[in-house]
C-alpha cells in the first residue's frame, strides 16, 4: 500500500460513527435530561422568589403611631435635621421607628424625606434619601422638613 491510500483509509475511519459517544442520547437520557432541567428552572425560580419576597418592607393595614424624643443639640450653624426613619424588622413583622440625626448638607443634593404611601396591599414606608440637584453649584442644601 502506497502512502496515498493510507492516508485516504485513516481519513475514513476517522468520519466513521462511534456507538459509544452516541449512548448517552438515547430517549431515556433525553427525558431525564429534559426533567432535571425543569426542576433545575423550578428550584431557582423558587428560590429567587422566596429571596425577593424576604426583602421587601411589609405593608401595615395603619401607619404606626409616632414616638416622640426630644432632639439633640444642633452640632453647628451648617447641620441640618434628618428625621428618623421606619424600619421592618421581618422577625416581628412590624415597622420600627429610628431616631433623626444632625448631618451635614452635601453640595449638589436636597434631601427628601421618608414618607407613608398607600397601596392597595395597605402603607409601606419610602425611606428618606439624598437627591441630586440637578445643579453642582457651590451651596449648601436644605432638609425639606424645615429645621
Amino acid at each position: 500500500m502506497g502512502t496515498k491510500e493510507i492516508l485516504q483509509k485513516a481519513v475514513q475511519n476517522g468520519f466513521k460513527a462511534d456507538p459509544s459517544p452516541n449512548a448517552s442520547k438515547t430517549s431515556f437520557g433525553k427525558r431525564i435530561s429534559s426533567h432535571l432541567k425543569k426542576i433545575v428552572f423550578a428550584a431557582s425560580l423558587a428560590g429567587t422568589a422566596l429571596i425577593v419576597n424576604s426583602c421587601t418592607a411589609g405593608y401595615m393595614a395603619n401607619e404606626p403611631a409616632y414616638v416622640q424624643y426630644d432632639r439633640p443639640a444642633r452640632p453647628n450653624n451648617l447641620s441640618i435635621w434628618i428625621d428618623g426613619d421606619w424600619s421592618w424588622n421581618n422577625r416581628s413583622q412590624q415597622y420600627y421607628q429610628k431616631n433623626g440625626y444632625w448631618d451635614s448638607p452635601r453640595q449638589g443634593k436636597t434631601y427628601i424625606s421618608g414618607y407613608w404611601q398607600s397601596t392597595p396591599r395597605g402603607k409601606t414606608w419610602s425611606k428618606g434619601h439624598w437627591h441630586s440637584d440637578g445643579n453642582t453649584r457651590n451651596r449648601h442644601n436644605q432638609n425639606r422638613n424645615r429645621y
